[in-house]
């Protein structure tokens, strides 16, 4: 398990590992579990951190794929719901701590964070 973590606000700033994997995972089969996947900053540098670990393989899954706002070349295998290019709040998704416990998944009022 991993806790990494990118955003402030509305922008992606400097990656910060929360919590490192527990175990060695040289020459494991890795699933990257993600909510949403926007510039692909984060899993551009967790993926290649992992491959550096000696990963057998390593697969991302994410709930959201923002393929619009993509800067970095990463690709999830697995897609729950493609996005626009919007700041999308709810269901564990936050603007600034807020909005996560929203029992959905709604967009953020540019007037919220402008």
């Amino acid at each position: 398990y991993m806790s990494v973590s990118s955003y402030k606000g509305t922008e992606s700033g400097t990656i910060h590992i929360k919590k490192d994997v527990d175990i060695d995972v040289k020459g494991m089969d890795v699933l990257i579990v993600e909510d949403i996947l926007d510039t692909g900053k984060t899993l551009d540098t967790v993926t290649h951190m992992l491959k550096d670990r000696g990963t057998a393989s390593c697969e991302i899954v994410t709930m959201l794929d923002k393929k619009e706002a993509r800067k970095y070349p990463v690709q999830a295998k697995y897609v729950g719901f493609p996005v626009p290019e919007l700041f999308v709040v709810g269901y564990g998704l936050d603007f600034d701590q807020r909005f996560r416990n929203l029992p959905y998944i709604g967009i953020l009022k540019e007037e919220c964070y402008q």
